[in-house]
């Protein structure tokens, strides 16, 4: 099954965006990759992947118990569906600042299965000084 995971930008979002996060200006809006070593082959816009419902975590970072980790094989794009961008709205300054996070060991135990990408329906996988060391 194909599923489409783009989220479409309106002119009321970008502008939403742009007025309250910096890195707007350079692209950094709807969907989009945050390449590690600034390669990303094209084949990996098709893969094979699973979504974890991980929803139900507020108020802490996503752990590796949160998920099946025996079901995550490599090469797959392995995404995390935290339902925060329907609760804040896209582009707001909490959608920035506030959204949940994948712990370190998470991070870390997806990378050493070797899966090809990491989605969430958030601003990143770490917030904050975090955000470009964990995409690294």
């Amino acid at each position: 099954m194909f599923i489409d995971i783009t989220l479409a930008v309106t002119p009321q979002i970008l502008q939403r965006v742009q007025a309250g996060h910096r890195s707007a200006h350079s692209g950094h809006v709807g969907t989009h990759f945050d390449v590690m070593d600034k390669t990303f082959p094209l084949e990996y816009t098709r893969r094979s992947g699973l979504f974890f419902d991980v929803s139900g975590i507020r108020d802490r970072d996503i752990q590796v118990t949160d998920i099946s980790m025996e079901a995550v094989q490599e090469g797959m794009f392995v995404g995390f569906y935290t339902g925060f961008m329907e609760e804040t709205g896209y582009g707001t300054p909490a959608y920035f600042k506030d959204h949940p996070q994948l712990s370190e060991e998470l991070i870390h135990a997806l990378v050493r299965k070797q899966i090809s990408i990491i989605g969430v329906d958030c601003a990143g996988i770490r917030r904050g000084k975090e955000h470009t060391p964990a995409d690294q």
